[in-house]
């Protein structure tokens, strides 16, 4: 999987903590057949997670964006949206965001006839491409940054096309924010 195509601007540690957990509940409700309630889903992820400090300390209402990071993962492979099988208690349905973007008793039936235990070792393997995307990097000077850049791009010329020069800038910035110097060219290519 290409993490590079998936935009993580936003994704945290948490949100990776928790989707990690919500993950295997939402399939087995999808396997099921049936919706899960946010509250409900929180619930039962704080019993099988105890020792999960974040997991315990989850709250309905962040809980849409925790779903994104499994959203992510889903559409990435162009899968089902797992996330439309949680509802909220008095509406019975996805939450507004779910709504203004996808019709859920679609989704939902698109999800149920899904395999998706055959996708589990591959989400925790999404998972921790993106706990790698999104770690802290270490700043590095421009000319350290350049010299990488014109390595790599020595190396690997013939994979790139003449326009990448118009990018020689944005590449720079991005290796000295510490982007592997092959992740700052996929951004481009």
């Amino acid at each position: 999987m290409d993490i590079t195509k998936i935009d993580l601007a936003r994704v945290t540690n948490i949100d990776i903590d928790l989707a990690k957990c919500y993950f295997p509940i939402l399939v087995s409700y999808a396997c099921e057949k049936q919706t899960i309630t946010y509250g409900k889903l929180i619930q039962l992820a704080k019993v099988l997670n105890s020792n999960n400090v974040n997991v315990q300390n989850a709250i309905a209402v962040s809980t849409g964006r925790r779903l994104d990071v499994v959203r992510k993962f889903t559409n990435s492979l162009n899968l089902p949206d797992l996330t439309s099988l949680v509802i909220g208690i008095n509406s019975g349905e996805c939450g507004g965001g779910f709504l203004k973007s996808f019709d859920p008793v679609e989704a939902r039936n698109q999800v149920f006839k899904f395999d998706w235990n055959s996708k589990k070792l591959e989400y925790e393997s999404y998972l921790n491409e993106v706990v790698i995307s999104i770690a802290p990097r270490k700043r590095i000077s421009q000319n350290a940054a350049i010299h990488l850049m014109s390595e790599y791009y020595y190396s690997n010329k013939n994979k790139f096309s003449a326009e990448i020069i118009k990018y020689r800038d944005c590449l720079i910035d991005l290796i000295m924010d510490g982007v592997p110097v092959d992740k700052a060219f996929q951004a481009y290519i």
